[in-house]
């Protein structure tokens, strides 16, 4: 089976949804009692603004290109490397989501040392000084907002 498609209009389309889907969302997700032009809304509404604006200019950039690639689905296509790729790159969103659901339960510092080890396990990583810098930025990162500016972590 051949499957002629174009990766611009696609990432166009996938992402100006998901923008669109955020915009709509910030309202339920950041509530605000202010009146004033600019409130706890406003950088969320201009980053997801950006990325709507921009995923619509790369589905306009898809509709005028003139390459399209070709893709051909077989038995070999499974066992190519172009796809253990794409593989890897599914097992990386599903740590992610993995992670999201995690750091309710477990909460912030532990949840993100398992998704550090976790995905420098995945890709490799075996020398020590590899984990080293990753996990000490987590407690920098914890020491910083939790200790410091005493923002709640989850």
């Amino acid at each position: 089976m051949k499957i002629k498609y174009n990766s611009e209009m696609i990432a166009g389309i996938v992402f100006a949804v998901v923008g669109a889907v955020l915009w709509f969302l910030i309202p339920s997700q950041i509530r605000t009692l202010e009146k004033s032009l600019i409130t706890a809304q406003t950088l969320p509404r201009i980053a997801i603004g950006g990325l709507f604006l921009f995923s619509v200019g790369l589905f306009m950039e898809g509709i005028f290109s003139k390459g399209k690639k070709e893709i051909v689905i077989c038995r070999e296509t499974f066992h190519s490397e172009s796809f253990r790729k794409e593989l890897r790159s599914i097992v990386y969103i599903l740590f992610l989501i993995a992670y999201c659901l995690l750091v309710e339960t477990l909460g912030f510092v532990i949840s993100t040392l398992l998704l550090v080890i976790a995905i420098l396990l995945f890709y490799g990583a075996r020398k020590w000084y590899y984990f080293v810098i990753p996990l000490a930025m987590v407690g920098v990162v914890y020491y910083v907002f939790g200790v410091l500016l005493h923002v709640s972590l989850p």
